[in-house]
C-alpha cells in the first residue's frame, strides 16, 4: 500500500509570510507545483507594508518565492531537459547577469537575449520557461524583457 501525505514548505520576506503544500506518494511530489498556496502579512511586518497591502510588486516576490520552494521540493530540472545546452553553461550564463535591468540594463539585456537565442537554437521546447525558472522572474514578465531587449539590440 503506498503511503499519501504532504510536503509544506514556508518562506517569509519583506513582511509577507508564503506557505506551499504539495500532495506526495510514496514521499514524492504528485505534481510540480504545488496544491495549496498562502499568503499572509507578517505580524511585525513593517508599517509601510501594511498599508500597501497585497500588491502586483509583492505577486511577483511570491511567484519567485514558491518556485525557490518548488526547487526544494521537486528539485531543478535535469540537464537532460536542457535539450544540448549543459545546465552548467546556463547557470555561468546567469550568474553573469545583473540581477534586473536596473543594475545594468544593457548586460542584462544583452544577457537575456543570448541565453533564449542559446536555448532557442538548442531546441529546447520552452525556453521562456526555463529563463522564469533560472531568473527567478514571472513568465510574463521574461516575454514583455525580451520585447524590450529586441527592441534595444535587434
Amino acid at each position: 500500500m503506498s503511503a499519501a501525505g504532504r510536503v509544506t514548505k514556508t518562506k517569509t520576506e519583506a513582511g509577507w509570510i508564503v506557505t506551499a503544500t504539495w500532495e506526495t506518494k510514496d514521499g514524492k511530489p504528485l505534481s510540480e507545483g504545488p496544491a495549496e498556496v498562502s499568503v499572509s502579512l507578517a505580524v511585525d511586518a513593517d508599517p509601510k507594508v501594511k498599508v500597501r497591502g497585497y500588491t502586483t510588486g509583492v505577486a511577483r516576490r511570491v511567484e519567485r518565492l514558491i518556485s525557490e520552494m518548488q526547487a526544494e521540493v521537486v528539485g531543478q530540472p535535469e540537464t537532460a531537459h536542457l535539450s544540448g545546452i549543459s545546465a552548467r553553461a546556463l547557470r555561468g550564463a546567469v550568474a553573469r547577469m545583473p540581477d534586473s535591468p536596473r543594475k545594468g540594463a544593457d548586460e542584462y539585456y544583452r544577457g537575456l537575449l543570448a541565453l533564449f537565442d542559446m536555448l532557442d537554437a538548442a531546441g529546447h521546447p520552452a525556453p521562456i520557461n526555463v529563463l522564469s525558472d533560472r531568473l527567478g522572474v514571472p513568465k510574463q514578465t521574461i516575454k514583455t524583457q525580451l520585447a524590450t531587449a529586441r527592441q534595444r539590440y535587434r
